[in-house]
């Protein structure tokens, strides 16, 4: 992938922003005036249409009117609608981006730590980089998300800590997903002239001192539930952050001494007590998806070089009870399948049942086709055969195969029908449903039974 060579630093363009643009200007489509992308007549003419009728929207007018009236998260707000709307558009998009990144500007004048973050997530994204037609910069997406992170902005700090623990980025490095030194990046440093011993050492130190600060803003006072840059530590604390093999070539003897602080496998160790205690107080905080994590560990337990952790299924049902009263429908189906199942467990189909129902009556499809077994079999509720259609058909709906399967047996069966006979053209209808969900690519299966789990917690 290549870009322009008039692609600038965002550091520049915010720069260049604030210059042209007033603080407040009133204008919308006015400032959008050039920059016309080379494209088709037509295409170009549909992207017009589309910026115009946004600008044209009376919430965007609203938002935008806060934003130039001065306010911080106005401003943030009118950025990130402009960047998930508009970037992209062929009609005017430098004007567009101009116009983004002003509001961002303004914003990160009045020390809004999330504009900081906005701004940072926009350097180190692909895509948007893509849309912009600039090359990712994740060296400068950190210098952006530390001085958000030092406002004490969260999602500025999950970014840090992010690129932080990230073993194949730093300051000089290629970036391209393996640790290689960048030849002009090294130009532009006083490593340049200097051996492989002296570039691992300054590799080390500098990923040593980013990651201290990156955990010292990610570890505050109070978590608060659903915190990105906590989750992001536990995660790492359980599975290590490893150094590659590059990082640590070319010391020679008289480099020996420096090296020895720096020497080891791992960035971040493992540390299975500091994961559990981040998780643990996400968890007492109301976090659905930390008590999760914490019933997994104890219903698979651990003992992977991070200190061990026992299994305990008491300690599991207690942390996804917490979650099931807490409002999460995916705590509820998997406790409920356990205790259905009894594969580890020990079985109890009532409460079970219990719990798969709650997740089902909130439509979750793998809920709904438990409860469709458990209501034609008569497992821990009294059996039902026009109720466990139902829940087939229902989770046929949300993507599950087995309920469109189920149905159709049901409905060649006779069992459940509103007829009390043999119902072959609604049999038929699912056995063609299952069909069409068999013939799926895995890949697009997986995807469709996301886009349907992924709207619950």
């Amino acid at each position: 992938m290549s870009f322009p060579s008039t692609s600038r630093p965002l550091g520049l363009l915010l720069a260049l922003t604030a210059l042209a643009v007033p603080a407040h200007a009133q204008s919308g489509l006015d400032d959008l005036a050039g920059g016309l992308a080379a494209e088709s007549k037509e295409a170009l003419a549909a992207s017009e249409a589309r910026v115009k009728a946004w600008f044209a929207n009376p919430e965007v007018q609203a938002l935008k009117s806060r934003a130039d009236g001065g306010s911080a998260s106005a401003q943030v707000a009118f950025g990130d609608k402009m960047r998930t709307d508009l970037l992209g558009e062929s009609w005017s998009r430098e004007k567009i981006q101009q116009q983004m990144l002003k509001y961002y500007s303004l914003a990160m004048e009045q020390n809004e730590g999330l504009a900081f973050a906005r701004v940072g997530e926009i350097a180190e994204s692909p895509d948007d980089s893509w849309k912009m037609f600039r090359a990712r910069d994740r060296g400068e997406a950190l210098s952006y998300y530390e001085k958000g992170a030092a406002l004490g902005n969260r999602d500025a700090v999950a970014g840090y800590l992010r690129i932080a623990l990230d073993p194949n980025y730093c300051s000089f490095c290629e970036d391209q997903g393996e640790l290689k030194y960048d030849f002009e990046k090294l130009k532009a440093t006083t490593l340049f002239d200097k051996g492989p011993g002296e570039h691992s050492i300054a590799y080390r130190t500098e990923k040593t001192e980013a990651l201290t600060k990156a955990i010292k803003y990610a570890t505050p006072v109070r978590l608060r539930p659903g915190d990105a840059a906590a989750h992001l530590l536990a995660a790492k604390y359980l599975t290590g952050v490893q150094y590659p093999w590059r990082a640590g070539v070319g010391i020679s003897k008289s480099q020996s001494p420096r090296w020895q602080s720096l020497a080891g496998d791992y960035l971040l160790q493992r540390d299975t007590a500091k994961a559990i205690e981040i998780l643990t107080e996400l968890s007492m905080r109301g976090d659905n998806l930390a008590s999760r994590k914490l019933a997994s560990l104890y219903f698979t337990g651990r003992n992977d070089g991070g200190g061990a952790v026992l299994r305990d299924y008491d300690k599991y049902i207690f942390y996804m009870k917490r979650a099931v009263d807490n409002g999460s429908v995916l705590a509820a189906n998997d406790l409920g399948f356990e205790l259905l199942s009894g594969r580890k467990l020990p079985a109890n189909h009532p409460l079970g049942f219990e719990y798969i129902a709650k997740a089902a009556l909130k439509g979750y499809g793998p809920a709904e086709l438990s409860a469709g077994y458990a209501l034609r079999d008569g497992r821990g509720v009294t059996q039902n055969d026009a109720q466990a259609l139902e829940m087939f058909k229902r989770a046929a709906d949300h993507g599950e195969l087995d309920g469109a399967v189920q149905a159709a047996a049901m409905y060649r069966a006779g069992r459940g029908t509103t007829s009390g006979r043999v119902e072959v053209p609604n049999a038929y209808a699912y056995e063609k449903k299952a069909e069409a969900m068999r013939k799926l690519t895995p890949a697009m299966a997986e995807l469709v039974r996301r886009g349907h789990q992924d709207k619950f917690e």
